[in-house]
């Protein structure tokens, strides 16, 4: 519908037919949609953001291009008339789209989603504003390469771009077995002894939100001080109602160091480096 209302805009301002009615029409709808889309999608992404981390600016991105999209004189008399600017805007909004939607009807893991929505993003541009490009001879591949060389740079990008649609609700550090959880909000420590540190095997438990079914591999990394001391694959385990029980143990006995006083963090991720979850802890003695 973008592309058909924005394509009705450009034909008017080619043949000098435009009226300001038209032109205000026009922009209202297209405004309406981008409103739509925008504030559909930017809940999602913030809940799959983390504040300390590269994809808040993602997230932030998306927050700034919605609130423009409400108002009046910058869409408008700014937004729309500057092409090289509605393209990107409508680009950045179709590749989010894309990137947020996909997994639910894809039944691949993110890290393909996302370069898959940046190759799709590259046809989409097309078809706003070079429609005859994609039937004319010879053109065709140059897109496609295009679209590919896109989808690429993303991939290796894809620490910048939050992993939606996935949430994390709750997380924890605990000595509580995963066999032994309850679905209900559930108690970890912030504070451990050394000594429970070294002679207790500790959990790190997630509970993953989503409305589809998570197909990527998920991994924990904790470290000390900023040093990395052991690097686990995630045990998955469905809940009911769209919720997933996440989980990787640590025994003192599996790290490589003798020290462990100090601040400690656990980071979850996807088996393609995008972030989900950081949570931290001490050890104290």
């Amino acid at each position: 519908l973008l592309i058909i209302f924005d394509r009705v805009a450009a034909y008017e301002n080619k043949t000098g037919k435009q009226k300001r009615g038209t032109k205000v029409l026009l922009n209202f709808i297209m405004k309406n949609m981008y409103q739509a889309l925008y504030f559909f999608m930017l809940p999602f992404f913030w809940e799959a953001s983390v504040l300390n981390s590269l994809n808040i600016g993602f997230t932030l991105l998306l927050g700034i291009l919605a609130v423009l999209s409400t108002q009046d004189l910058i869409f408008d008399n700014w937004l729309m008339e500057n092409k090289i600017l509605r393209a990107t805007y409508y680009t950045l909004c179709l590749f989010a789209s894309f990137d947020l939607l996909l997994p639910l009807f894809i039944p691949i893991p993110t890290r393909y989603i996302l370069p898959l929505a940046a190759f799709l993003s590259v046809f989409g541009f097309i078809a706003l504003h070079y429609p005859k490009l994609i039937f004319k001879k010879g053109k065709l591949r140059w897109i496609i390469i295009s679209g590919l060389v896109i989808g690429y740079g993303c991939h290796q990008a894809e620490i910048l771009v939050p992993a939606a649609p996935y949430k994390i609700s709750q997380t924890a550090i605990t000595a509580v077995t995963p066999d032994q959880f309850q679905k209900s909000p559930f108690a970890g420590v912030r504070k451990i002894h050394e000594n429970d540190f070294k002679k207790k095997k500790l959990y790190c438990i997630n509970i993953l939100e989503t409305p589809m079914y998570p197909r990527d591999t998920f991994t924990h990394i904790w470290s000390r001080n900023g040093e990395t001391l052991l690097k686990k694959d995630v045990k998955k385990l469905k809940l009911g109602n769209g919720d997933y029980l996440l989980w990787t143990s640590m025994e003192y006995s599996n790290l490589s160091t003798i020290k462990t006083l100090g601040n400690w963090h656990v980071e979850l991720s996807t088996g393609g480096r995008r972030l989900l979850n950081n949570h931290y802890f001490m050890v104290v003695n």
